[in-house]
């Protein structure tokens, strides 16, 4: 039996972008992205993966009447650079997967490690607010590359047909190859360290109970509020990490031949939500990170076929 299997493929893009807005901003190009993997079974329960593949991202079309942000004091209008070219990726990843029957416990666990080369990647340039309070986003190419890089793990525990456990951590390192905006090289609103967590309990036919996390590290935010001395020139900070725990309880009933579900829980049981909302009708309205919803008790009912 052949240990060592190799998948090789292509895809072929043409992407063509009118912007009905701003005259000379159209977008077209030919795109060929190719993929290589080569996969080599260690053992029945143990794989090898390597991996390549190439990807981009188009130009996107801004609508200049869409102030995406906007309040009393500032007004953002996002546009492209005449000369803005698309985003192109090269990744690569190795990975080990282990997936086992430990006696009555099933067991998996993937470790992988990834780099992403980013050429021409895509940056903002910002104007100072005219005598309105506009301020103009440019979207451009870095002169610069970026690059992507980091270590994945999973974990799938199985111990009975009535419960389950998965739960995966990824800690990465986001960087322009050349400081951008605040003179900072990292990503904007990307945490280094991310990771979830499900448990899955069913213990009648009945009655299921499911909890499921999501965890978030520290991210950079630029603040253009009026909590600082300059609003103009804006203020970078570093935001607080989250666990956004939730819990879901559901109880089945049988009623002429469908399923009659009833279920009852709570988002964000910890809270774990920005406290530090700017506010007034001066507020910076581009200052929002974190979980989207504070806690928050939910209830209802759903059907299904047998």
């Amino acid at each position: 039996m052949n240990k060592l299997k190799v998948s090789a493929g292509a895809r072929f893009d043409n992407y063509n972008i009118v912007d009905i807005e701003q005259s000379g901003s159209d977008k077209s190009g030919n795109v060929l992205s190719p993929r290589l993997t080569l996969k080599y079974d260690i053992k029945e329960y143990l794989q090898a993966r390597v991996s390549y593949s190439q990807g981009y991202r188009a130009p996107q079309i801004f609508d200049e009447d869409l102030h995406i942000e906007t309040s009393g004091s500032r007004k953002v209008i996002h546009k492209n650079d005449p000369d803005l070219k698309q985003e192109t990726s090269h990744s690569y990843m190795a990975s080990l997967d282990f997936n086992k029957q430990l006696g009555k416990i099933y067991v998996g666990l993937l470790v992988e490690g990834f780099y992403t080369q980013l050429n021409d990647p895509f940056a903002n340039e910002y104007s100072e607010p005219d005598i309105n309070g506009t301020v103009v986003y440019t979207r451009v190419n870095s002169e610069k590359g970026a690059k992507v890089q980091g270590v994945n793990i999973e974990l799938n525990v199985v111990p009975t047909d009535k419960f389950s456990l998965k739960a995966g951590f990824t800690q990465q390192n986001s960087e322009y190859e050349e400081a951008q905006e605040f003179n900072e090289k990292k990503f904007f609103r990307t945490p280094e360290d991310y990771g979830y967590l499900t448990l899955d309990w069913q213990p009648s036919k009945k009655w299921g109970i499911s909890s499921t996390g999501i965890y978030t590290g520290i991210m950079l935010v630029p603040y253009f509020g009026l909590q600082i001395s300059n609003p103009d020139d804006g203020e970078l900070r570093t935001t607080e990490s989250f666990f956004d725990l939730g819990l879901k309880v559901r109880y089945n009933i049988k009623l002429n031949g469908t399923t009659l579900q009833l279920f009852t829980g709570m988002k964000n049981i910890f809270n774990s939500y920005q406290s530090d909302f700017d506010s007034g009708i001066d507020r910076d309205p581009g200052y929002v990170y974190g979980p989207m919803n504070p806690r928050t008790v939910y209830f209802g009912r759903a059907n299904s076929g047998l």
